[in-house]
């Protein structure tokens, strides 16, 4: 139920209008370092309701969690830096996640 209700805030405010179109599991945005960065609908581990991100650039990988407030998307990234983003500059698609240890 929490995903839907999360995937229903974000068609909102990503201005889909409706439903059926959020069939993605990811949200992608371009970073400056020529990678992305990725919100899943994947639970952080040992989290309720905290979803797994991920970003990459062309030199390297981050972990973080993710969670929407107030239509901002709060990450806090694998060391502690913490971001907020406007959740306008995502955009719904399928990505396939970089892994750790992988050419990017």
């Amino acid at each position: 139920m929490k995903r839907l209700i999360i995937a229903a805030i974000a068609i909102y405010w990503l201005g889909f209008g409706y439903i059926s179109c959020a069939k993605a599991d990811t949200w992608v945005m371009n970073n400056n370092g020529g990678g992305q960065i990725v919100l899943t609908d994947r639970l952080c581990k040992g989290q309720k309701s905290i979803y797994y991100a991920y970003t990459h650039t062309t030199q390297a990988y981050f972990d973080g969690c993710w969670a929407l407030l107030d239509g901002k998307v709060h990450v806090v990234w694998e060391g502690g830096q913490r971001r907020v983003y406007n959740l306008n500059d995502f955009v719904a698609d399928e990505v396939t996640p970089k892994k750790k240890g992988t050419a990017l």
